[in-house]
Formats: C-alpha cells, structure tokens, sequence
C-alpha cells in the first residue's frame, strides 16, 4: 500500500469536501442520472482537472475520455474546452485531453483486451468472450485458427491496446461516458437477457478495476439509473445505478446526480433550473450525504459559496 493517498479534485469544494479530498486515484468512481443532468460536464471537468498543476488540485498528467455515445465532435470538444480555459487560464493552451470514440461494445471490448461474440438465438441473446494475447493475435492474423482463443490470463490486460496507451501517456484519468450505452445497445432489456449483460459489466469492471491500481490512476464512468421512464419517480433520477450488484461490488465510489428540489430552486432565482443535487451515494466507511452544487452554462460545475451549498449534510 502506498505511503501517501493522491487524489484529483473536482474542481468544486463541497464535492471534495464530500470525497474527502476528490477523486480517488487506483479505485474506480462513478456518477449516475438520468440523461441531460450533466454527468458529461462534470466528467470533462475532470479531465480538465487532471491536466492541472498539482498545487491547483491536478495531476499535471494527461487525461483520457472514451467516448460511447459519440458526443464530443472536434467543434464540441474545441467548444467545451474554450470554456474551462476561460475559467482556468492556467490549462494548456494544447490541451492534453485524448478523445477516443467507442461507438459499440465491441471497440471497448478490444480496447480491453476483451473479443465479444453476440449471438441472437430465438428468445434470448448469449455472449462469448475471447481473451487474445499478443501470440494468438499474431497467430489468427498468419492464418493459423487451430489455436483457441477462449483461454483468460493475466496476459490479456497487459497486452490490452488500454494498458499500452496507459504505459505510454500516463494519463491520470480515464472518464469512459458512458459504461451503460454499450451494453445496451447490444443486449436487449428483456429478463432472459439478464445473463449476458452481467457477464458484459463483470468483466469490464474487472478489467477497469485491475488497469487503474496497476497504473495508478482514476477511472472515472457515468452511468444510467434503473428506474422505468413510466415511474412517475424516474423524471427526479430517483433509482440505482444501472447494472445492480455487479456495480456495488466493483464501484465502491460512487455519486448520485439530482435535480434541485422546488424549495432549492426558489432560493435561487433564475438560477434554479442549473442548480444540482450532487449525492454520495457511496464511499467505502461513509454515510450517504448531499451537497448543492450549481452548473453554469459556459463554465461547468461550481460552488454556491454559502448557503445550502456550502457543506455536505446527511441524506434525507
């Protein structure tokens, strides 16, 4: 175990405050909502961070963010960039922030290290996982198929093309927005599913959770809530994160996001539709509490200052 514990801040005081110092490096961390909360924001707001010098809050290290639901095209990384570079005119004026797209779970699959094979049978959808090393690679690319590539080692995350680019850049985050689109774009909701996209979310978060503590750094996912858009509860992101179980038993850092309550809003006129809930809704040895937070259009997720905001209470 490390002598010291580094952390990344958010950026904002009352969500360190609430982490105890930031985000945790070596351990995975996550946000769920329901969509256009903002969970995007605060994950570019972290990789902005990490870019940062250490005596700002940063990492003064490289920032990776896997894109699943293709949102930031070149004019809207160049837009949201301009925006904290207002705000922190201490970032690079090259930023050192890589966007990678991974439209579909077979890229992230590869990117780990992982070959996923989807197979539609008559009432339910199966999987099959591959873990090639670099030999069977190598193999399957002579024309040599005799070789079986359904044999998992430890070999697969070191020659994973992810561990390569952590070695080589030594980001100090990786934001993967979101975890949930992949899996879902592929694996059909229905119950006999189920199966399948646990298998999915297992070895992923496996995967993600052995890469961060072996190049020391913050693994940073959004993900979606459970609850059915028909629940009259789901408008308020009221729900767990997506994926269950498998979530609370790799994610043990985990943050709820929230719109602001009616009596909230009112306390801040013309600002209330932009003020958000930011819950801890899990952190190992701690109990869930809140924190009022506000997202400005151009600047991203800042303090209120006093007030409600001001410091982290339990949750009711």
């Amino acid at each position: 175990m490390k002598d010291t514990v580094t952390k990344l801040s958010s950026g904002v005081k009352e969500i360190d405050d609430m982490l105890e110092g930031g985000i945790l490096l070596g351990a995975p961390a996550l946000v769920y909502g329901i969509p256009n909360l903002g969970k995007t924001w605060l994950s570019f707001q972290l990789c902005c961070m990490s870019t940062r010098d250490p005596k700002h809050g940063g990492l003064g290290r490289r920032a990776l963010y896997l894109d699943t639901e293709t949102f930031f095209t070149r004019d809207t990384f160049d837009r949201f960039y301009k925006y904290f570079k207002a705000r922190w005119p201490d970032l690079p004026e090259e930023p050192m922030i890589d966007v990678k797209i991974v439209p579909d779970i077979f890229k992230l699959g590869k990117l780990f290290g992982i070959d996923y094979e989807i197979i539609h049978e008559e009432k339910r959808v199966s999987m099959i996982s591959r873990f090639p090393t670099k030999r069977q690679k190598a193999l399957k690319r002579s024309g040599n198929t005799k070789l079986k590539t359904t044999t998992k080692s430890s070999d697969y995350i070191l020659d994973s093309k992810l561990y390569q680019m952590l070695q080589e850049k030594k980001y100090g985050i990786v934001v993967i927005d979101s975890i949930t689109a992949p899996i879902k774009s592929v694996i059909p909701s229905a119950a006999q599913n189920f199966p399948a996209r646990a298998s999915i979310l297992q070895e992923l978060l496996g995967t993600f959770y052995t890469i961060c503590q072996e190049n020391d750094c913050a693994i940073f996912m959004t993900d979606h809530i459970t609850r059915s858009p028909m629940s009259p509860g789901y408008v308020y992101g009221l729900g767990a994160p997506w994926g269950g179980q498998d979530v609370t038993y790799y994610v043990k850092i985990q943050l709820g996001l929230y719109r602001a309550l009616k009596a909230q809003r009112e306390m801040y006129p013309g600002e209330g539709q932009r003020l958000r809930r930011v819950e801890r809704h899990r952190y190992p040895g701690l109990e869930k509490s809140l924190v009022l937070v506000h997202l400005a259009k151009d600047t991203g997720y800042k303090s209120l200052g006093s007030g409600t905001g001001g410091k982290a209470r339990p949750a009711s």
